[in-house]
């Protein structure tokens, strides 16, 4: 068998899996197409997931200042340590 006919085959079993994907999603997402039935199923699951960014930003926001604050001590402490090694030679 030749390289050609091997890549023949292959194209010819990913189109036939491809295809019975498409068809295995269509006939899933065909239950579901009404706006009704989409808007009761996802509107829940879009506004419990826009409560949580409120309490995570504020998160964020409160722990911005202890990381910053962190960042300066150390950077303080290893200039100081820094001199110090200096000094003792």
């Amino acid at each position: 068998m030749s390289l050609f006919d091997r890549a023949k085959m292959f194209v010819a079993t990913t189109k036939g899996k491809a295809l019975v994907v498409v068809g295995t999603a269509s006939a899933t997402i065909v239950q579901y197409a009404s706006a009704a039935t989409l808007n009761e199923s996802i509107s829940p699951i879009l506004t419990s997931v826009t409560e949580l960014f409120t309490p995570l930003l504020a998160l964020i926001i409160a722990a911005v200042p202890l990381i910053i604050a962190l960042a300066v001590i150390g950077f303080v402490l290893g200039i100081m340590g820094a001199i110090l090694g200096k000094l003792r030679m």
